[in-house]
């Protein structure tokens, strides 16, 4: 078939091609705006980026690729409601561009772009980052100190736990000497603090707390630290205070007898349920184990001075005053024991003694005086003229009361419960 055009056909033809084309050159010149030879002039962007966090501030750090015409750079954050803007050097003859930006506190995004004369931008290069502020300072406190131990040549803070998510990096602890004002600094991942030379009955000291927020990204190390206010103990006032049982453990050293399976470990010592049975609420030795005499070693969490002991005897289903309760005993204490478990110089007899019966009574024939005594605890007086800074204890059973009713050499032992006392600061 044979197409035929009319001439008025070819006329729309002719003017749809020609409409085309002018649109396509102006499209063509406004792009051309951004081009050169054809292709798109994009400024040399930031090849690296990272923000730093900071106290309400960040550090901006960044790396640009080499691009002689690349004169400023603009920073977003906010959603482009705040913005800075710099001078830059393009050409990648300098250090890498690093600037502080004061920041609202939280997390951000940041998008930088770099510029030429013209004000031709670069591709943006999208960063997080964090800034530190009041609501982060209001979640820090001052650490805690959980004991302290003072002497004449040395006083040791001994520290409580601490949040390591909130990033402690140190404690800080001034006080005076003879030699003026003195700073000790112990990283935060230590657990005491020595002060030489403090003169305790006179002088108090002060501490604080440095902490640095964690990194969230990966490098970005926090640029600041932040202090808590600083705490303060002044002149001690020492008095008789009760140990707390929640820093007692136990200790085995050579020598030293073992439970009995059926009843409970030394730590059964301080649990805190003296009854009368043997569901692991006591401890008491077993008669062929350890040595003889029988005895057994826990530490008091602290060095303290140490005045006394109180123990609780086993209640049998015939009395107190029976079977493994303690009769003749000894007891020691030592800031640091030898390994060996030898009883030597690294031990310091506190108080040896017996525990008697009140009414002087029969095997099994206990007076009412008896019971009571044996339920409020039997002291342990430490003579005050002996050293009593100790921290590790050692009781020593010579004969217990089977032993003194039949006559032989039993010294095998229970404890329900002890407590001890010493010499506070407050």
């Amino acid at each position: 078939m044979k197409n035929t055009y009319s001439a008025s056909k070819l006329f729309i033809i002719a003017m749809i091609l020609c409409t085309t084309m002018m649109v396509a050159c102006s499209d063509w010149d406004e792009f051309k705006k951004y081009t050169d030879g054809g292709e798109i002039l994009y400024t040399g962007r930031f090849d690296t980026a990272v923000v730093f966090p900071g106290k309400d501030r960040v550090k901006f750090w960044g790396i640009i690729a080499p691009d002689p015409k690349v004169k400023r750079c603009k920073i977003y954050w906010n959603n482009k409601l705040d913005s800075v803007e710099f001078d830059v050097d393009g050409t990648g003859a300098h250090a890498p561009f690093e600037k502080i930006i004061a920041t609202a506190e939280g997390t951000m995004s940041f998008t930088v772009y770099t510029y030429d004369e013209a004000g031709n931008p670069s591709i943006g290069r999208n960063v997080t980052g964090n800034s530190y502020g009041a609501r982060y300072r209001s979640s820090l406190t001052n650490r805690k100190i959980k004991s302290m131990d003072y002497d004449h040549a040395t006083t040791t803070i001994s520290w409580d736990v601490v949040n390591k998510l909130l990033g402690p990096v140190q404690m800080e602890v001034s006080y005076q000497t003879p030699r003026g004002d003195t700073l000790v600094i112990t990283p935060a991942t230590e657990e005491a603090t020595v002060l030489k030379d403090l003169d305790y009955n006179n002088d108090g000291f002060s501490w604080r707390t440095v902490y640095k927020p964690l990194p969230t990204i990966a490098g970005a190390v926090c640029i600041d630290t932040f202090q808590t206010k600083s705490s303060r103990i002044d002149v001690p006032v020492f008095s008789e205070d009760e140990l707390n049982r929640g820093l007692f453990a136990a200790m085995s050293l050579p020598g030293d007898t073992y439970p009995n399976g059926g009843a409970g470990g030394v730590a059964s010592m301080w649990d805190g349920a003296a009854r009368n049975d043997y569901s692991k609420v006591l401890f008491t030795d077993i008669n062929s184990g350890g040595s003889s005499p029988q005895m057994v070693t826990f530490d008091l969490g602290q060095r303290v001075d140490l005045t006394k002991l109180i123990l609780y005897p086993f209640q049998e289903s015939y009395g107190y005053y029976v079977f493994s309760t303690l009769r003749d005993y000894e007891i020691y204490g030592s800031s640091m024991p030898s390994s060996n478990g030898a009883l030597d110089a690294s031990w310091t007899l506190l108080h040896s003694g017996t525990i008697t019966k009140i009414s002087g009574g029969a095997r099994e024939v206990e007076s009412s005086d008896d019971i009571a005594a044996a339920q409020a605890g039997f002291t342990v007086p430490i003579d005050p003229i002996t050293p009593t800074k100790v921290r590790y204890i050692r009781i020593r059973c010579l004969r217990n009361y089977e032993a003194f009713w039949t006559g032989n050499s039993n010294a095998f032992f229970s404890v329900s419960e002890v407590r001890g006392f010493a010499m506070i600061p407050h």
